[in-house]
């Protein structure tokens, strides 16, 4: 018994250690699972689904303005008075007919007298078809339908900068995330070297080699390193909130990603030539002229309500007490009415006028808002497009900074150690080089940041 536990332990261990590796290796999720997990979960795409849901309703509602209306009303009941005893003044007259007067006033005498109803029951069946069409309203419906459908496209290419926002979100709030956890690194790492320092500065104190001055300065930039780290592990807990929410999900939710590739990306195409792609393709800019189009339509509506609409209209009805001369004897118990009608709207206060000066007003914002989105968009290519630009140099230069730092901390050791060199110039070098790497991984996380910036504003996003 006790050579099975012997065996049996370590196994249950080790299938244990297995299972829970194999379960963190499940939980690590690429930049493309993240996204896929935004476009389900993320509710600023949701919502943008059911507003074109609703705006294509409303493209279908519109048509019922030009479509004949038909109205078919059946009835069928049966109406019963119950019994019903009144009092009433009844007129007084003689054998020959004639009224009886009352010589003191010379009215008319009358007698009061209770009649008794008995109680009724009647049936009563009817059959109603109407129908109506509209001829000609100067293009008033028809407008309608046009301003639908550029309502219907606006809300479209909502759904698509919906969609390019959760690519470009997810992806900058990725790469936030693998920086923030590679700073940390780099902040453990320093907080290891200044360990290390201390520990040797230490030794060489006790030796008589340094003074102890030079112990309270490297205890210093430990407590420098240390404080660092703790704030970076804190923002890195803040990054991985951002990416949960993001993606739909509860902030606290354990998240694990996986590394990428942080290569340079340098563009083959100028800032014009990006302009100009985002002319073409940025879903907002072209939202922003459906709305013009739209509110431009609503302009033409408001004017023909100072114009007349014909339309043509059928009434049909039959109405008896018994069913089957209304659905049989269809020669019988019927009335029917055609006719052309014609409406204008004479006066109504000033609500026409009103509406006018509106839907001018409206279509001027949508024009300006366009005119602004065009601005915008360029602004927002041209910056990410120099950013990207300048994070690609100053990675150069921090690849350089970085090799010159390494090589100055080494050399400030070795002259620190030999007793060449003081204890303020290894200090330096080893801040010198934990800024050095901190700021080679920033500069190449902010360049594909910058990337993911310039492709959602030229609108290629998610697209081959």
């Amino acid at each position: 018994m006790k050579l099975w536990l012997h065996f049996a332990v370590p196994t249950l261990l080790c299938i244990g250690t297995i299972s829970q590796a194999l379960a963190q290796s499940e939980q690590t999720q690429t930049l493309t699972q993240c996204i896929e997990s935004a476009l389900q979960n993320n509710s600023n795409y949701k919502n943008a689904q059911f507003q074109v849901k609703q705006a294509g309703a409303n493209v279908k509602s519109s048509y019922s303005t030009v479509l004949p209306r038909i109205t078919l009303s059946l009835s069928s009941n049966t109406n019963t008075q119950g019994q019903s005893v009144n009092s009433r003044s009844i007129p007084l007259f003689d054998s020959s007919g004639t009224p009886i007067i009352d010589p003191a006033t010379g009215e008319q005498l009358y007698d009061r007298q209770v009649t008794t109803q008995p109680k009724t029951s009647f049936n009563n069946h009817s059959a109603t078809i109407s129908a109506s069409q509209n001829l000609f309203d100067f293009g008033k419906n028809w407008n309608t339908i046009k301003q639908a459908r550029a309502s219907f496209h606006a809300i479209s290419k909502n759904l698509e900068a919906a969609r390019q926002n959760v690519y470009v979100t997810v992806n900058q709030r990725y790469l936030e995330l693998l920086k923030a956890q590679k700073l940390k690194q780099e902040y453990a790492l320093a907080v290891e070297r200044s360990k290390e320092q201390l520990n040797r500065t230490q030794s060489m104190f006790e030796i008589g080699s340094v003074a102890q001055v030079d112990v309270y300065r490297q205890e210093v930039i430990l407590g420098t390193d240390e404080i660092n780290l703790v704030m970076q592990k804190n923002i890195v807990a803040i990054a991985e909130g951002n990416l949960n929410v993001v993606m739909g999900r509860d902030p606290e939710t354990a998240i694990s990603i996986a590394d990428m590739d942080i290569s340079e990306y340098q563009p083959d195409f100028t800032l014009e030539n990006a302009v100009e792609v985002a002319g073409k393709n940025n879903p907002d800019l072209s939202r922003f002229e459906y709305d013009m189009k739209s509110a431009e339509y609503g302009k033409k509506i408001a004017k023909t309500a100072f114009l007349p609409s014909i339309y043509a209209s059928g009434f049909y009805s039959r109405d008896n007490e018994k069913f089957n001369k209304v659905y049989g004897e269809f020669a019988q118990n019927y009335f029917y009415r055609v006719g052309l009608n014609l409406d204008l709207n004479i006066l109504n206060g000033m609500s026409d006028i009103a509406e006018v000066s509106r839907q001018n007003a409206n279509y001027s914002m949508a024009k300006e808002n366009w005119t602004d989105a065009k601005r915008q968009t360029r602004l927002n290519v041209k910056q990410a497009y120099l950013n990207l630009n300048a994070y690609n140099e100053i990675s150069k230069i921090n690849h350089r900074n970085l090799r010159a730092a390494e090589e100055e901390y080494r050399l400030a050791q070795e002259r620190y150690r030999v007793g060449a060199g003081t204890q303020l110039e290894v200090t330096d070098a080893q801040v010198s080089l934990t800024r050095a790497r901190v700021n080679l991984i920033r500069a190449k996380y902010d360049a594909l940041i910058s990337k993911a910036q310039l492709e959602a504003a030229m609108g290629t996003t998610g697209k081959d």
